[in-house]
């Protein structure tokens, strides 16, 4: 019975680590998973822009920069 149980438990582990996809899909797999990462990004990095964009007929207010800002005056 330890047998049955060692061979079957050898079996699972072979049939599990061989199960991965093959060297040339992983390869494609990686690349379509670049173009997608990307194109998230660039509309983020979009979406972000126009939200910073003041509206159309509307006035930019100057942001303070950290210079501006004196922490030690009381």
């Amino acid at each position: 019975m330890k047998k049955l149980a060692v061979l079957f438990s050898l079996t699972v582990v072979v049939f599990i680590s061989s199960c991965g996809p093959a060297a040339e899909n992983r390869e494609a797999m990686y690349a379509r998973a670049k173009v997608f990462q990307d194109s998230i990004a660039t509309l983020i990095k979009t979406s972000m822009d126009d939200a910073a964009a003041p509206a159309p007929g509307m006035q930019a207010v100057p942001m303070p920069t950290a210079a501006a800002i004196d922490s030690t005056k009381k």
